[in-house]
């Protein structure tokens, strides 16, 4: 017998989950046919095996809790979405990078993203709140998920105009923009000298650091340097640092809409 697809959404109203704190990922992987196992593991952060209806969820055992937690939800996604025989071991590379497209690690992550911090759960907790590092802490703590995935789910659901953006040392990785500025503008592919980031990445002594910066210290827009827009910025491994952009005055939104450039 095969198990049955379901969305994350479905998955919790059947469970009657409410709160953070009940989102139990091995109750609920258990409740798919999925067993959750922790060892010792060497360049993976999780790996999966299965077959028709039941699989088994190897989780490194030396990772953080969120970390393990979103290892989880995101083996569980592969288990909902790809089926019969199937085997899968995902790095933290995967889980920290695969956030555009449609292939299978993508789709694996936004489905522990949508698992570990339910859209209207979230919302509620993310109204008002500024598009700040120190935010994204606040929340993933409450959701015991990763700064990177929980970032993602700010840019989505908060209540500001923002982008997150994820940097390694060979430059822009990915970028997530809310509805606001997604399509309209666009980060630059190396990090800017002036940027938080960038001292961030040359390991000067901090890791996290942020501020008002001009527009264009961040935005490829030949007008960009007439705004400013505040930068938070946070080291999460080595040479990869995470970047909220938040327009916080929107005028630069507002003047810069429809510009063909």
């Amino acid at each position: 017998m095969a198990v049955e697809r379901k969305h994350p959404d479905e998955l919790l109203d059947e469970l009657g989950i409410l709160e953070p704190e009940e989102i139990d990922l091995e109750g609920i992987a258990a409740y798919c046919g999925a067993f959750v196992v922790y060892e010792p593991l060497s360049g993976a952060e999780a790996r999966i095996v299965g077959n028709r209806d039941k699989a088994f969820i190897t989780v490194n055992s030396k990772s953080v809790r969120s970390r393990q937690r979103f290892s989880i939800g995101h083996e569980l996604g592969h288990w909902m979405w790809d089926r019969g025989r199937m085997a899968f071991a995902c790095s933290s590379d995967v889980q920290d990078r695969r956030w555009s497209g449609a292939d299978k690690e993508t789709l694996a992550n936004k489905f522990a993203a949508d698992l570990l911090m339910p859209a209207q759960m979230f919302r509620d907790r993310a109204q008002r709140r500024p598009s700040t590092i120190e935010t994204v802490s606040d929340l993933a703590d409450q959701f015991q998920a990763s700064l990177t995935a929980t970032a993602i789910r700010l840019v989505e659901f908060g209540s500001f105009p923002c982008m997150v953006v994820f940097n390694s040392s060979s430059g822009r990785d990915w970028f997530f923009a809310s509805r606001e500025v997604d399509g309209k503008f666009w980060p630059h592919k190396l990090l800017d000298e002036y940027s938080f980031a960038h001292d961030l990445m040359k390991g000067k002594g901090r890791t996290s650091a942020g501020g008002v910066v001009d527009a264009d210290t961040w935005i490829n827009h030949p007008r960009a340097s007439h705004y400013e827009l505040h930068e938070s910025s946070v080291l999460i491994g080595p040479s990869r640092v995470l970047t909220l952009l938040w327009w916080k005055n929107e005028k630069m939104i507002e003047d810069l809409i429809g510009d063909d450039y």
